[in-house]
């Protein structure tokens, strides 16, 4: 890791500054960033003295802490790198890297678990690590839980109950698209429908009296928020809506609102972590031969190294000789105004499979920001280049790596590999604070 934290915090005495180290050693870029902005040096500091409590309080977890630090950190580098080249010169947001919900969830380990999320809470180490539908998983797992079904209503007076005027209003809003939850036995359910391209929910609770169905407040967990996943769930004897939200392949939160006869209760957030792990979906190389196992090696080796420390120095070991002047070559018209990585451009390359089809169904356009690195392939240096996969917006964990040669003064691919970053084994999980609903 390129940052000092891990030293300062984990393996050596406990020194007090304001950061989670000593500022006036700070030499990289990451933490002379940290300790120019006094709010992000203060949380840094805070965060390590969490860090060391939670290590202290927790022996027994000690190796499963270390290594959701070292992830973790290798996140926060990457928020703060991408601020540091998008907005150079400027003071680092107290917001960046999401310190505060780190703090809140080493300080939470300690925190009782209410019902229902008890029963998840003591089954997540059931969940395997291909396993995203958290909730039907754990069911599989024979965990005591039952997810309601969807039913689709094709017009409003599909709908099989007397709705009262909040409850009709939801069914016209969302006629065509809308549904309502079905669970057998259950007092409460729920007409909604999904929304644009971020799938936001648009969701009206109702408890069920005979054949009325009367309008509740919809708990924070059934907010307006998007990309996540909704449910109304039986767990164990009790019925709550649930929220599942993903934060990639490390994190996953499950937000949940007990049914309390007439009303949902309180919110209450749990926050799971997870080891996770990298493995190759296909290579090719130029012009078609695939799989192309000695490239997939190599950029393996390339995105281990990057996803322990996403940043450019990781990879920045410039070659010597002739190779450096065929490395700066290359370097400079992907730069260039018109290249395929000006820093002015918007536009950008996507995987090349050179017709294998090995990206087919997989994120694989490289976004605005991508980093260059010398690549060492089958004797020659070539112009490599690394990054998260994307489409439009939306970005995954995935690692794609390409490798291109300068050739009669333009760039040609040379090699290509997807790599997919997948949840791991169980690590850790704590009890948080609700944050307040996002109003998208």
């Amino acid at each position: 890791m390129r940052s000092i934290f891990i030293g300062a915090a984990v393996l050596a005495p406990a020194v007090s500054y304001a950061a989670g180290f000593d500022c006036a050693k700070a030499s990289t870029p990451i933490e002379k960033a940290i300790c120019a902005s006094p709010k992000v040096s203060a949380l840094d500091g805070e965060l390590g003295d969490a860090f060391k409590v939670a290590l202290a309080g927790h022996p027994g977890k000690a190796d499963a802490l270390k290594l959701d630090q070292r992830h973790w950190l290798a996140s926060r580098d990457e928020a703060i790198s991408s601020q540091i080249r998008d907005e150079p010169g400027k003071t680092l947001s107290g917001d960046v890297a999401r310190y505060r919900d780190r703090i809140d969830f080493l300080k939470g380990l300690d925190a009782p678990v209410p019902k229902p999320l008890d029963v998840i809470a003591a089954a997540l180490p059931k969940l395997s690590g291909s396993q995203y539908d958290v909730l039907h998983g754990l069911a599989a797992k024979g965990v005591p839980l039952v997810v309601a079904k969807s039913s689709d209503m094709s017009k409003p007076s599909d709908f099989p109950y007397e709705a009262d005027k909040t409850v009709a209003d939801a069914l016209t809003e969302g006629s065509g698209d809308a549904q309502y939850r079905v669970l057998a036995g259950s007092p409460v359910s729920s007409v909604y429908s999904l929304q644009g391209t971020a799938n936001c929910w648009s969701e009206t609770p109702f408890r069920i009296e005979g054949k009325k169905a009367i309008a509740v407040e919809a708990p924070d967990a059934w907010g307006a928020d998007c990309m996540s996943s909704h449910e109304l769930v039986k767990i164990a004897g009790d019925y709550a809506a649930v929220v599942v939200g993903y934060g990639g392949a490390d994190e996953l939160r499950v937000q949940a609102a007990r049914w309390e006869g007439k009303a949902f209760g309180k919110d209450a957030l749990l926050v799971a972590r997870f080891d996770h792990t990298l493995s190759i979906k296909g290579s090719a190389c130029a012009p078609k031969q695939s799989p192309c196992d000695d490239f997939a090696a190599t950029a393996m080796t390339v995105a281990n190294r990057f996803d322990r420390s996403p940043l450019a120095d990781t990879l920045a070991r410039l070659p010597q000789g002739a190779d450096k002047a065929a490395y700066a070559a290359a370097y400079a018209a992907a730069t260039a105004d018109d290249g395929m990585a000006a820093k002015k451009s918007q536009t950008r390359p996507s995987l090349p499979d050179f017709g294998t089809g090995f990206t087919d169904g997989s994120m694989a356009d490289y976004s605005a920001e991508g980093t260059l690195f010398p690549l060492t392939f089958r004797g020659e240096t070539l112009l490599g280049y690394i990054d998260h996969g994307h489409v439009g917006w939306r970005v995954n964990d995935d690692w794609i790596v390409s490798a291109w040669r300068l050739k009669a003064g333009q760039l040609e691919p040379v090699a290509s590999a997807y790599i997919e970053v997948k949840r791991g084994a169980f690590l850790l999980s704590s009890m948080v604070p609700v944050p307040a609903p996002d109003p998208h």
